[in-house]
């Protein structure tokens, strides 16, 4: 076919004529509709090979009419655009027949080059609709899973892609990241929702045999697990799997490759299990280490979800922060709101300890204040308790502290400038006041300052001359 036609829908006129035209400069034949009612008339007249469409038209939610396109056309192309960026729209465009799901803002680039792709497809090739067999739960349409980031609409799509596969998962992630949530959101808008979702620790594969295995689950609060039976099609998620001995690691290694094969050759009805590891550290790192088994890296490792830490999402802070002040509400009848200054005291704080802090904060200064709408004072002062436990035990941790450091000196560091002996620099910072502070615990005594530091008194006054050391002797009193 040599045409290559497009329809492009979308209620807002100024959306509409930019991508038209950006299409039609790359040489492609447009036309297009601001309503649901007109795509149908395009789709109808035969016109197009791709349909580019928005979900929200002022006539209807276009991902409802998507599977009759489908059934009338299948082999159009639809590419699903969306600012309602949640999980669930990401889903709900996949699983109604969409080719593609582009959430908004997106680049013109990207659109382009998704559409080029596209049309080197085979056009003989029919794309199967999925029909929707449950309703999938309202929970995921406002949260918890929340987001409107680059970081997380890539995460969005990929979920996507998944949940209707038993592809083995490793999701990655610092404390707090909603690690868990992500898998059980998998689970929830997967066609295999009705199956069982078991979560166990490394722990449980300390003695572990394929004949204990039903039993240890039971005991594991899974008591519905009856029998083998009962693991068919379900998720089980394996909790931190870094925090691992050797002996558990050898064990899990087992329980994939060898005992999923024993079960599926044992019943033909036997549905094999999605496995989905949850671990705070980056396993690579461990595996470098001889800490973890590179064997079973590979074997978890089919399919990576990183997530971001909460301050590299910071555009997301509101939109949890409403979430957690109407869980308040919903749980104490108590309204609670914070104003524009005291959202902005929220975006612009860290977070070490990302959603799960974010949560916890909320929580507090809802029941710390005695106005619907929560004082900034409040806040910063509750931000302030927490950012002092943390520097407490940045200090704690030298590496951690110097690292910090480092940050921000690399911050607006310009490679191209001519910077001679960094090493030294920086070493200079460190050893200086080490020798300070050491020779005056010894009250200037560079014979025991020398012995304490780990070399001899010529190196020591070496490094006195180089740093320009005031050494003052004291005697005891």
């Amino acid at each position: 076919m040599d045409a290559k036609n497009i329809i492009v829908v979308d209620d807002d006129r100024t959306i509409r004529v930019v991508i038209s035209t950006a299409l039609t400069r790359a040489g492609y034949n447009v036309k297009s509709s601001g309503t649901a009612a007109g795509m149908w008339r395009l789709v109808d007249s035969d016109f197009a090979d791709i349909l580019i469409t928005d979900v929200g038209l002022p006539d209807g939610d276009a991902l409802d009419v998507l599977p009759k396109l489908q059934n009338m056309k299948p082999k159009l192309k639809i590419i699903v655009m969306s600012a309602r960026t949640t999980l669930l729209t990401a889903v709900r465009a996949k699983k109604k027949g969409a080719f593609e799901y582009l959430p908004k803002p997106f680049d013109l680039d990207e659109l382009l080059n998704l559409v080029s792709s596209t049309f080197l497809l085979n056009n003989n090739h029919k794309t199967k609709v999925n029909e929707i067999k449950k309703s999938l739960k309202n929970i995921y349409d406002s949260g918890p899973v929340i987001g409107k980031s680059m970081a997380m609409q890539d995460i969005y799509k990929l979920i996507s892609r998944l949940v209707n596969t038993n592809l083995t998962l490793l999701i990655s992630g610092e404390s707090g990241t909603g690690k868990n949530l992500i898998a059980k959101s998998i689970h929830d808008l997967s066609s295999f929702n009705n199956k069982l979702f078991i979560t166990i620790n490394m722990e449980f594969f300390d003695n572990y045999t394929l004949e204990n295995f039903i039993q240890k689950l039971q005991l594991n609060n899974n008591e519905n697990v009856k029998s083998f039976d009962f693991l068919s099609g379900c998720t089980i998620i394996i909790n931190d799997l870094s925090e691992s001995s050797l002996l558990q690691q050898k064990n899990l290694l087992s329980f994939i490759e060898e005992d999923f094969s024993f079960l599926l050759k044992k019943s033909k009805k036997f549905k094999k299990p999605r496995i989905i590891a949850l671990t705070k550290k980056n396993i690579l790192n461990e595996v470098d280490k001889g800490l973890f088994r590179e064997d079973l890296f590979y074997r978890v490792n089919v399919v990576p979800i990183k997530l971001p830490l909460l301050k590299d999402r910071f555009e997301d802070i509101p939109d949890l922060t409403i979430y957690f002040l109407n869980k308040y509400l919903s749980n104490t009848q108590i309204n609670r709101f914070i104003p524009h200054e005291g959202m902005n005291l929220l975006k612009n704080y860290i977070w070490p300890g990302n959603i799960r802090e974010l949560k916890n904060v909320i929580k507090r200064i809802c029941l710390l204040s005695s106005s619907e709408e929560i004082p900034t004072s409040l806040i910063k002062e509750v931000l302030s308790e927490d950012r002092l436990n943390i520097d407490e035990i940045e200090e704690d941790n030298v590496e951690l502290y110097f690292k910090k450091y480092l940050n921000k000196f690399f911050k607006n560091f310009d490679p191209n400038l001519n910077i001679n002996n960094l090493h030294t620099s920086f070493i200079s910072k460190i050893e200086k006041p080490l020798i300070e502070s050491t020779l005056h615990l010894f009250r200037g005594n560079q014979i025991k300052a020398s012995k304490c530091l780990g070399f001899n008194r010529n190196t020591l006054r070496t490094k006195i001359n180089l740093y320009k050391i005031k050494v003052i002797k004291q005697r005891k009193v």
